[in-house]
């Protein structure tokens, strides 16, 4: 779906914000145009799986890890944006629902060594997967744990004294990650950021988006369209942005 001019022009380099917290997320992450050292490590794992002659079981059946990644992998784009939130964030401590064949934890640890991040995958198949792509291009302790996410969601929380960074994933449907996301808020601090996917995927994804972003404990959102950010700083007076990744 095309962007709408207003959508595209609404909040762009941060105009008309006020806040300088999100100004400064929309400037410096959101839009961000410099290139990083670490955009060259995500184009060669890029190059990789889009060319990849592997298959792995899914389901049962042999799937081609070529066309699955473009299925199911991010994009080169989300990719970058997600190492730029977290170089800029700086999390310490990663729990992600979903790991996009193991992109998502690579793009989120990828600033910095000695990032502990676990994520987690309902599939073997998608679990291996992103098992070999760490095995050669992380510094980080990345965990892959495999089984419903009802039941590994509580087990990670308690291997956490508390969560940086939350993603939750595109896959599970909206009652499941309402539910999981009011656990995390165990685990959630002021400086942690949540990460949504797929907040316009269908429309209770979306009425799901709009409640987190009314939780009291929830300050600044900030919809990217495709993608949401909540942020949990007290000084923040809360109030849903309006961006788009670059």
């Amino acid at each position: 779906m095309k962007l709408s001019i207003g959508r595209r022009l609404f909040c762009r380099r941060g105009y008309g914000v006020h806040s300088p917290f999100v100004f400064n997320l929309i400037t410096r992450v959101i839009e961000e145009r410099c290139p990083y050292y670490f955009y060259h490590d995500l184009a060669a794992v890029w190059r990789q799986l889009l060319h990849s002659d592997q298959t792995l079981l899914l389901q049962g059946r042999q799937v081609s890890l070529r066309r699955l990644f473009r299925k199911q992998g991010i994009t080169r784009r989300e990719g970058q944006f997600l190492f730029r939130l977290a170089n800029y964030c700086k999390p310490r401590f990663i729990l992600a629902l979903g790991s996009s064949m193991g992109l998502v934890p690579l793009s989120l640890t990828g600033y910095a060594s000695g990032v502990h991040c676990i994520a987690l995958e309902s599939d073997p198949g998608l679990a291996a997967a992103a098992r070999m792509l760490f095995s050669q291009r992380t510094h980080s302790r990345v965990e892959i744990r495999t089984g419903a996410c009802e039941k590994l969601f509580p087990e990670a929380l308690e291997a956490f004294r508390q969560i940086d960074c939350l993603f939750l994933s595109k896959q599970p449907d909206a009652t499941s990650l309402a539910a999981l996301f009011h656990q995390s808020l165990s685990r959630i601090h002021d400086e942690s950021v949540c990460i949504v996917e797929g907040i316009r995927t269908s429309s209770a994804k979306y009425r799901l988006w709009q409640q987190c972003c009314r939780h009291p404990k929830v300050t600044a959102s900030i919809d990217l369209y495709t993608w949401g950010l909540l942020f949990f700083r007290p000084t923040l007076h809360q109030r849903t942005y309006k961006s788009f990744i670059r």
